[in-house]
């Protein structure tokens, strides 16, 4: 078991560090506005991936889902699904959403783990994101932000009620991430061209 416990360590310093490589950006993490009125409820349900930037977890994956479920706490269970690349296999993991205090738009995720909490929130994807933007019904923004002293690393994700989304209402989007000064051309498209129905 000790030995368990070391490489999960180990592992997990690797991933910082491989964050601490990769800064977005100089200073700390920007503040963003939050979602006017926010709903949980309306937020919960099917997502697709539409794009992203760069994220050393998913560089293997396609086919990437999102199914939301709000429990009785107002916390979202989260259940990702990705189709990994190399052997076609679906991947899942699951965890907890918790809304912050500050404001439900901002979002604390843990992943389910069978280690203790101590290192289960440095196990990666877990942290703070923000819903940036939504209108529940087609697209959201969604973005994660590490300070790492003089500079951070950040993260987008566009995200769809279906598996695409029209050029009109990405170029929208594009304008939307203009004006909170993150830069569009970071974002890059999954690699779905092999994914099932149930995708």
């Amino acid at each position: 078991m000790a030995i368990v416990k070391k490489c999960a360590i180990v592992i997990v310093i690797s991933f910082v560090l491989f964050d601490m490589c990769c800064p977005s950006g100089l200073g700390r993490c920007p503040r963003h506005e939050f979602v006017k009125n926010f709903s949980i409820t309306k937020f919960a349900g099917h997502w697709y991936e539409i794009e992203r930037s760069f994220y050393l977890m998913e560089l293997t994956v396609s086919c990437t889902t999102l199914d939301l479920t709000e429990n009785a706490k107002g916390q979202l269970e989260v259940d990702v699904k990705t189709l990994s690349r190399w052997t076609g296999s679906v991947r899942a993991s699951e965890g907890v959403a918790t809304p912050s205090r500050k404001d439900p738009s901002l979002l604390l995720y843990r992943v389910n783990s069978a280690l203790p909490n101590a290192l289960a929130k440095y196990l990666p994807g877990a942290g703070f994101y923000q819903i940036l933007d939504t209108d529940y019904d087609k697209f959201a923004v969604l973005w994660t932000c590490t300070s790492l002293g003089l500079v951070h690393a950040d993260r987008v994700w566009i995200l769809g009620r279906e598996k695409e989304i029209d050029v009109t209402l990405r170029a929208k989007i594009y304008d939307f991430l203009k004006t909170r000064h993150i830069d569009s051309d970071r974002l890059v498209l999954p690699k779905n061209s092999n994914c099932t129905e149930e995708y």
